[in-house]
């Protein structure tokens, strides 16, 4: 998917109207709320630009849900298409597009002590493992405004800033337990079924991600 993207922006810069000696092509990196930031850019009129890029953004998480305390990862790495619009042929920008791929948040704990789930008390035998994940959609819709000088200048080097939004959807949450002396008893089941509930109900509201990026790009 990448490389067709990539191969799409560089049909399409090379019918693109640009000045005698600039191109219409532009590498980047940078930073931000999604992670380290790789893009490709193309402008296809002063006021048109398409954009394709990676982010890597894993991150070791340590979090208590209901007094359990759980480790794991969260990984939001995605690929990255967007329409970036210059209404005033200038730098200021408004972006659209969508980040894809799978996203989301897996943990796991190892109860040393007995815990309560679902109001009934379970000792470490019965809990075995447990593993928590919260997914995302795969494809996440963007908007966002900022400030990109990549085709502004004479120069090779540009700047860009955006801030906006990833409309990620509510996390989908799934609790199991794995080598428990419950673990496949009916009665912990339910049990675990409604305090998987009682924590959807806790992030149905989570349905946006901020995104912030800061970057340079250097045309060709």
């Amino acid at each position: 998917m990448k490389r067709t993207f990539t191969l799409a922006l560089l049909a399409a810069a090379s019918s693109a109207g640009v000045a005698p000696g600039q191109s219409a092509i532009a590498i980047g990196g940078g930073i931000g709320t999604t992670g380290g930031v790789a893009e490709i850019q193309a402008q296809i009129q002063p006021w048109l630009q398409l954009r394709g890029g990676y982010n890597y953004f894993e991150y070791e998480a340590d979090d208590t849900y209901d007094d359990i305390a759980y480790t794991g990862d969260l990984d939001l790495t995605t690929l990255g298409a967007f329409v970036d619009l210059h209404p005033f042929s200038n730098s200021f920008v408004i972006s659209a597009g969508a980040y894809f791929g799978d996203k989301g948040l897996n943990l796991a704990a190892t109860p040393g002590q007995s815990y309560e789930i679902d109001g009934q008390i379970y000792t470490p035998a019965q809990v075995g493992v447990l593993a928590l994940s919260a997914a995302l959609e795969e494809t996440a819709p963007f908007l966002g405004l900022g400030w990109d000088t990549t085709f502004q200048g004479d120069g090779p080097f540009g700047f860009k800033f955006l801030a906006g939004a990833m409309f990620t959807g509510s996390p989908a949450i799934d609790l199991t337990s794995t080598g428990g002396t419950q673990s496949g008893n009916a009665a912990f089941q339910q049990a675990l079924a409604n305090e998987e509930v009682a924590l959807q109900d806790e992030v149905n509201d989570y349905e946006v991600y901020p995104v912030v990026q800061a970057g340079v790009t250097f045309r060709f």
